[in-house]
């Protein structure tokens, strides 16, 4: 009889040694979040520049990376043609664009923040080049 409860006790203790759900939830990655991506100035010369921030945090408290992509009427600012479109994996929330001489256009900047987990948030900003600066 003793063994019989002893190995009831086992069974019940190994059993009852799940996961914790609790820790289980911390293991679990979230998505950033951008909160915003603002352009400033929304209107610009053909021979000005902008900045965009991307205002993003990770509920997990993850560091962020950011991927900036532009069409090509735009240049970021520190990369060189032809890849002067793009630019992955800074640890800065803002950039500065120019535009090209083809940029006399409504023109578009879109920004990825990504935990380096797998997980993203990304949104567009759209923004005015004229020909003249204001």
């Amino acid at each position: 009889m003793k063994q019989l409860i002893l190995l009831s006790y086992m069974l019940l203790t190994i059993i009852g040694c799940e996961d914790n759900p609790t820790d289980a939830k911390k293991s679990e990655n979230h998505s950033p979040t951008i909160l915003s991506l603002l352009v400033f100035p929304d209107i610009v010369g053909s021979q000005d520049s902008v900045i965009v921030i991307c205002n993003a945090f990770d509920p997990d408290g993850d560091t962020l990376v950011y991927d900036w992509i532009s069409d090509a009427k735009l240049r970021i600012k520190g990369v060189n043609p032809p890849t002067d479109m793009s630019l992955y994996n800074t640890f800065e929330n803002s950039r500065i664009f120019y535009p090209t001489q083809r940029a006399i256009d409504t023109v578009w900047v879109q920004c990825f923040a990504r935990d380096r987990k797998g997980k993203s948030d990304a949104k567009l900003v759209l923004f005015i080049v004229r020909k003249d600066s204001l």
